[in-house]
């Protein structure tokens, strides 16, 4: 494992979400802050599109963790529900309540029940739902009608749906007319531009204990900016095999011949070179900068 021969203290790019190695990058802090501030609108609905790859269950996580100390979070990781009883049974499972041997009226009032009750103690119930375009109708219709559980105080539970943008086919539905209406904050997340992918590469050597310029070189960084496109699963995924390809090889600075393995590999295109234009910026080079990545 390349671990050990670049010296690192832990695997930089990691197949899974890491808050801990969070990079904010603009459109992320952008969709954070568009979220927390429907939130703070009691926003009974919210939702945050983004193409695969792009960091969407990343910041599922980091709201979940700096949500906790306010509010009952459950967080479902997968949008498979069939119906209003699938809905009401993961919800009941997240928060390790009964859910067994329910009707779905039985769920749906157990749901309701635990809602009011921990708005009643000053707790509100924030619902994460990951992967949200595979929600069939009635279950988004069920979630709008979660979202009218309220008092003089305020909302009992607001939802914050994670999707791809496949999700429009479905609500532009007739019958979900009214979930339309309600939805009042739609983040998206875009790729990130060239500097900051170089900024989130650098970063991410740097959470680990590496020099960046000691383990990689700007023409490798380069080429992976480039065939990423902005989004960080691939970078996270060209890294890697990049950074384990060249322990492999026993060498110890990942180059441009390392780099290009990786991405031919994983089937994406390194990008050919054009003549630079007048006035156009140079290639990303392995610059720390504080005020992005620290």
């Amino acid at each position: 494992m390349y671990v050990a021969h670049f010296g690192l203290r832990h695997r930089p790019f990691r197949p899974t979400p890491d808050p801990a190695a969070y990079y904010p990058a603009t459109t992320h802090e952008a969709a954070l802050q568009q979220v927390r501030q429907a939130l703070a609108d009691e926003d009974g609905l919210a939702l945050l599109v983004g193409e695969p790859g792009s960091g969407k269950t990343l910041l599922a996580t980091l709201l979940v963790e700096k949500l906790a100390d306010e509010a009952a979070c459950v967080y479902l990781t997968n949008g498979n529900l069939a119906g209003s009883a699938d809905l009401y049974q993961a919800m009941l499972y997240d928060l390790g309540e009964p859910y067994e041997g329910k009707s779905e009226q039985e769920l749906r009032l157990s749901v309701t029940d635990g809602v009011l009750q921990r708005y009643a103690e000053g707790r509100r119930t924030i619902l994460l739902m990951d992967e949200a375009h595979h929600l069939p109708p009635c279950v988004l219709e069920e979630l709008r009608q979660l979202g009218n559980l309220e008092t003089r105080d305020g909302k009992a539970v607001q939802t914050i749906l994670f999707a791809l943008p496949e999700i429009d086919e479905t609500l532009r539905r007739p019958e979900l007319r009214a979930f339309r209406q309600r939805l009042t904050t739609r983040a998206t997340l875009d790729r990130l531009p060239t500097e900051e992918t170089a900024d989130y590469l650098v970063h991410h050597l740097r959470i680990a204990g590496a020099r960046p310029e000691a383990i990689v070189s700007d023409e490798a960084v380069e080429l992976i900016v480039k065939a990423s496109g902005g989004l960080p699963r691939l970078i996270n995924q060209a890294m890697h095999l990049a950074l384990e390809l060249t322990c492999q090889a026993g060498e110890g600075r990942m180059d441009a011949e390392g780099a290009l393995e990786a991405l031919s590999r994983l089937g994406l295109e390194a990008a050919e070179e054009e003549p630079a234009a007048a006035g156009t910026a140079d290639p990303p080079r392995l610059v720390y900068r504080p005020g992005l990545s620290g």
